[in-house]
């Protein structure tokens, strides 16, 4: 009967650390991976005015999100299945040692690849874009920026390609064949120069 349920469950857990191996690691249930539709515990529980973007919700809610967390569960399952039919085929440990091993292994895994996918996740958003990041940056030019109309251009941040609308105090238009430099950013705007290859 476990031998069902062990070789079920890493079929399941299987397919879904393929699935999201393929889909070069993009939930598709949410931004998240929770199953309660609530996003990120630490962004998105301001609805109720409780909390704003820390992990003010209790040790024990901080310590059982996973639970509620499709990553957990795909680790889980793939772990407790493989570990159970791995016991049971080399014929250790009693039946109820396998089911307790099982579940421990994949208990283990599954915290420990939701906790650290998630501090990943953390690291990487954790600290915004500044406008400064954008000033002394080379940047390409997407749309011309003709003197007193707005352009586009695309600038490398932080390992990350932005698009941000132009414009430009040059009298004459700025094209895609122009080198720019980006020397001030305005609101949502960026200023642009162009940079003189002579």
């Amino acid at each position: 009967m476990l031998t069902y349920l062990y070789l079920a469950t890493l079929v399941f857990g299987g397919v879904l650390l393929g699935a999201s191996i393929l889909l070069g690691g993009q939930d598709d249930l949410d931004a998240d991976g929770d199953l309660d539709g609530g996003g990120d515990l630490d962004a998105d529980l301001d609805a109720d005015g409780g909390v704003d973007k820390g992990f003010d919700v209790g040790a024990a809610e901080a310590f059982f999100w996973p639970l509620k967390s499709v990553r957990f569960w795909t680790f889980f399952s793939a772990f407790f299945g493989l570990t159970g039919l791995a016991l049971q085929g080399l014929g250790l440990m009693t039946e109820m040692t396998r089911l307790a091993a099982a579940i421990a292994m994949g208990s283990a895994t599954g915290l420990s690849a939701s906790y650290a996918i998630r501090r990943l996740a953390q690291n990487e958003l954790g600290r915004g874009t500044e406008s400064s990041d954008y000033i002394g940056k080379s940047a390409r030019v997407m749309v011309p920026v003709k003197p007193g109309g707005v352009g586009k251009v695309r600038v490398q941040v932080g390992g990350s390609h932005v698009e941000l609308l132009a414009v430009t105090d040059d009298e004459h238009e700025i094209t895609g064949e122009d080198e720019v430099l980006v020397v001030d950013i305005e609101g949502t705007r960026a200023r642009i120069a162009r940079l003189d290859t002579n």
